[in-house]
Formats: C-alpha cells, structure tokens, sequence
C-alpha cells in the first residue's frame, strides 16, 4: 500500500522520528514549568497572602492535571496507535519505524536500491555507448565505400548538355544481381540506368547497387538479364520523364535523332547479337546514346568503355536494336 510504503522511507521516517523527539521533550519541559509555577504560587500562600488560597488552590489542580496529561502524551499516542494497528497496521506503521535501529535500517536498504540503479544505469550507458560507436562504425564503412564506388565513375564530355556520369558494369564484379550473378555478369540494365539517373539527377543514391537493388526488388532481374520494362519503371520512379519503348524504324530513328540532337535527352537502348557481328555485344545488352554528331551516335557503353571514346553509325545498329526509350528531366 502506498501510505505503507511511505512509512519505510528512512528520510520521511526521520521527520516523524524528531516530531516524536519534539513531543517527548515537550513531554518533559512543560510540567516541570507548571511546578515551578506551582511553586511560586505556593510560596506566596507561606509568605502570608492567604486571601489568594481558593484562586491557587484551584490553579494547583489545573496544572497538576495539565502536567500529567502532557507527560503521558507520548504514553496516550502509543495506546491510541497501539488500538488503531489491531485494525490496520499501516495506522502504527509510520509511528513505530521511526527510531534509529529501523530508520538505519531503511536507508541501507535505500542506498543498496540507488548503488544498484546507479551501477544499471551505468551499463545501460555503457551498452548504449557501444551501440553508438557499432552505428557510427557502419555509417563510416558505409561512408567510405560509397567514397569508394563514386571514384569508380568518370563524366564523359560529348553533344549532352551536361557531361554524363559514366559507370563500368564490371567496377561492381563483387556485388550481387539479385540470386543470378554479379552486376558485372547480368546488370547492365541497372547500370545503363544508373548513367542515366545519375546524369540528370546526381550520383547520391544512384549508383549501379542502388539501381540493382531496386529493380530486383521489384521483379525486373531475371537469369537471363533484365526486363526493358523494368528499367524504365526505375527511371520513373526517381522522377525522369520516360517515353516508349520505341523500335528500329524510319519513324523511331528520325525520333530518336531528333530529341537527342536537342541535347536535353539520352536514350536506353537494347541491342542483340542478331546479324552475328558482335559488335556491342554477343547476346541481349543496354547501354545508353548520348547524343548526335555529324549524323552519327555518342554512346555511353557500360561494358565496352573503349567504345565511348568514337561515334557509331546508324549501320553499326542495323539489324541488332530491339528497342530503346527516351530519358529526360522534367522541367530541362
């Protein structure tokens, strides 16, 4: 019970002990005062004023009853407590407790109690302090290989209104394509994707893993490579504006040549092997078209870098493109 409780708190215990010190002592002064007055009284009946008899008679017995009753104050306490704890102790709790012996008592219990939550609280720091340095730790390893992969980019200066951020797909041989390979083996959708996020939008949280990470998430990594269509969901889904897919045509060519000569878009191309060249590639591969130049395309080549450093015909793409969709900023 909360009165009980309060009445085994040593500090609240010791107020109660010097009340009853206070009344004892009370107890004591008051009726040795009442007989000295007494005393005086009486001295003056034997000095000879005896028409004061009855006044002092009568005060006498006042002071005697008042003295008696002051000195069994503590006395009448303790029976009246004593009747009241038959019927609950936590009426006597607080009165008996407060002595030394028991107050003693409580406040080593009281100290224990704070030595014990101080010594809690100094482990919960502790293990606090080590959960802060382990959060801190992750946070500079994290910090330092995304230092680490942002130096594997290069820009490449062509036709495009800014330069264009560049990345190999096989810089990133150790990290994983979802459960089919490593980004260098199967990623180079997410890596074309990530030039072109990168480009427009900056390189914080569009590197290659950030874009294979979200595109095998959200169902477009396959053991055979890429879903076009997955690659363009990523590129809305940071905020390009994405058009197509577009094919191989009279009217997709003029299109594409068009928007990229403006300098304002790129272009996500997928070519195949399919006139046995090998020329970009030897089976289904992305990369990105920069630009135009005398007629001819820039490209952004993830896994061929040697090939950015040239233009490319449009017979170098006959025959071998399956597709490609457009990319720009919204607003550019």
């Amino acid at each position: 019970m909360l009165f009980l409780n309060v009445c085994e708190k040593a500090d609240f215990l010791s107020v109660i002990y010097y009340l009853k010190y206070l009344i004892e002592i009370i107890g004591i002064i008051v009726p040795i005062a009442l007989i000295i007055m007494t005393g005086i009284q009486l001295g003056k009946i034997v000095l000879g004023d005896v028409k004061i008899i009855p006044k002092v008679t009568k005060s006498i017995v006042v002071k005697a009853i008042a003295a008696v009753a002051v000195f069994f104050i503590p006395s009448i306490v303790s029976i009246v407590l004593s009747f009241a704890g038959q019927i609950s102790y936590s009426a006597t709790a607080c009165w008996n407790n407060a002595n030394t012996t028991t107050i003693a008592h409580f406040r080593s219990i009281e100290d224990a109690e704070k030595e014990k939550e101080k010594a809690d609280l100094n482990k919960a720091m502790g293990e606090a302090k080590k959960e802060l340095e382990r959060v801190q730790k992750l946070r500079e390893e994290e910090s330092k290989k995304n230092a680490e992969l942002r130096n594997k980019y290069k820009t490449l200066k062509g036709v495009f209104s800014k330069d264009v951020i560049y990345y190999n797909q096989c810089d990133f041989r150790d990290y994983p394509y979802g459960t089919y390979g490593t980004i260098c083996s199967h990623g180079c959708g997410p890596t074309s994707s990530a030039v072109i996020a990168s480009t427009f939008l900056g390189v914080s949280g569009h590197t290659p893993l950030d874009t294979t990470k979200w595109i095998c998430e959200h169902g477009g990594c396959t053991s055979s490579g890429t879903y076009a269509g997955s690659n363009a969901q990523y590129l809305k889904h940071v905020g390009l504006d994405v058009t197509g897919p577009y094919y191989w045509n009279n009217a997709g060519i003029d299109l594409l040549m068009n928007k990229l000569a403006t300098g304002k878009y790129l272009a996500l191309i997928l070519v195949a092997d399919n006139t046995g060249r090998g020329i970009f590639t030897s089976g289904g591969h992305y990369f990105v078209l920069t630009g135009v130049k005398n007629g001819e395309f820039t490209i952004a080549q993830v896994s061929r870098p040697a090939q950015n450093d040239q233009t490319w015909p449009l017979s170098a793409f006959d025959g071998d493109v399956s597709n490609f969709y457009l990319v720009t900023q919204k607003g550019l």
